[in-house]
């Protein structure tokens, strides 16, 4: 009889769990059936889902001064850990040409800052640019700043093509992409709809869904604008040190960019504030007035899980294996935190007997069509 198990999330720490889980390199001393609930939220004005909200930046190095030092070993291993999952989805869009910091005039200390909290981190590194170095890194950038910092071993991905190329692999690794109105757990015991289900292993990948059995999270708000803009050929992601904001922009596929800086202690699921928009836009204008002329292609918010540690948690019992907290550096964290879930279950499955798992219960309800393709 095969091992059943069930992942309640299919955002980003779900998915990245379930790749591993079903990683051609594990070897299951039973058949794998594995299930990945998509729990669907109530539609509203804005994308809710972190996951696919984020601007996914992979940059240990740059994110030193809010990374806490015992998660630096992780946030670099995930980098190569991303690396290896493009391998297995090899459309999946990576980029590793470093981050530019750069700082208005008056803002230059807390750039100093960030390149001291750098240095202390063994792990991380930023080299001095002066206006000739920038401008042969960033060319868009020449002769609008006379210094700043590379950090050489920062990258990103994108969310829309981590979604999308996850779903394909999942699903031809056998994964059963379901779709859910309603998920509850109670210890070990799942419930879809307010029927039991039965599996060997649940693992809660649900993020600010699992509140009710994790009373400490926290929800920290961010906000982010999706831009078209051919005018501007930025090359890497930038992190701006502006009097109102410390602002990132990162370029992605096409033309696009995504902008974001405010990170607010609010569990609102209203889209963003007119003047959260007016500040990061008057900010972007600061670093590139080629984006006065951008298409505006979206406005979104979301609302990220995060505990008092300010550190993802790891949590297990029989039956059960919980993941949540990973707050604004999923993308820079998840694929190592979820990595070291995956193991877990295979530890647990493999030192205790099986019990019987019920037959899959079938749900009618399916993936939205944008995200199963």
């Amino acid at each position: 009889m095969p091992y059943h198990l069930t992942i309640v999330g299919a955002g980003l720490a779900g998915r990245l769990t379930a790749l591993y889980l079903t990683d051609p390199a594990r070897r299951w001393a039973k058949p794998l059936q594995l299930r990945l609930l998509d729990q669907q939220v109530q539609a509203n004005r804005f994308e809710p889902t972190a996951g696919k909200v984020a601007a996914a930046m992979l940059c240990a190095s740059a994110e030193s001064a809010v990374l806490p030092p015992e998660l630096w070993p992780q946030a670099r291993q995930s980098i190569q850990l991303w690396r290896e999952l493009q391998q297995q989805m090899p459309g999946l869009w990576l980029q590793q040409q470093g981050c530019i910091l750069l700082a208005h005039t008056s803002q230059l200390e807390q750039l100093q800052h960030q390149v001291r909290c750098i240095a202390q981190n063994p792990q991380a590194s930023a080299e001095p640019l002066n206006s000739r170095d920038l401008a042969a890194l960033e060319p868009e950038l020449a002769g609008r700043f006379s210094q700043g910092w590379w950090c050489p071993d920062d990258g990103q991905t994108q969310t829309e093509s981590f979604f999308s190329h996850s779903s394909a692999l999942l699903q031809a690794r056998g994964v059963q992409l379901q779709a859910v109105s309603e998920a509850t757990l109670d210890g070990s015991n799942l419930s879809l709809s307010g029927q039991r289900q039965q599996a060997n292993l649940v693992l809660d990948c649900r993020g600010l869904g699992a509140s009710a059995v994790w009373p400490e999270l926290r929800p920290v708000r961010g906000e982010v604008i999706r831009l078209y803009c051919p005018e501007v050929q930025l090359r890497r992601p930038v992190r701006f040190f502006h009097p109102r904001y410390s602002l990132y922009i990162a370029p992605k596929p096409e033309h696009q960019y995504v902008v974001g800086a405010t990170e607010l202690e609010s569990a609102s699921q209203h889209g963003p504030a007119v003047r959260s928009v007016l500040e990061l836009l008057s900010a972007l204008y600061a670093v590139h007035p080629g984006f006065a002329e951008a298409e505006v292609l979206s406005i979104q918010a979301s609302a990220r899980p995060t505990l008092a540690t300010a550190q993802p948690e790891i949590r297990q019992q029989p039956g059960l294996l919980q993941l949540n907290g990973l707050s604004r550096h999923g993308y820079l964290l998840g694929p190592c935190y979820a990595k070291q879930l995956a193991e877990l279950a295979w530890q647990q499955l493999h030192q205790r007997p099986a019990p019987q798992a019920a037959p899959a219960v079938q749900l009618s309800a399916t993936l939205p069509q944008k995200d199963s393709q």
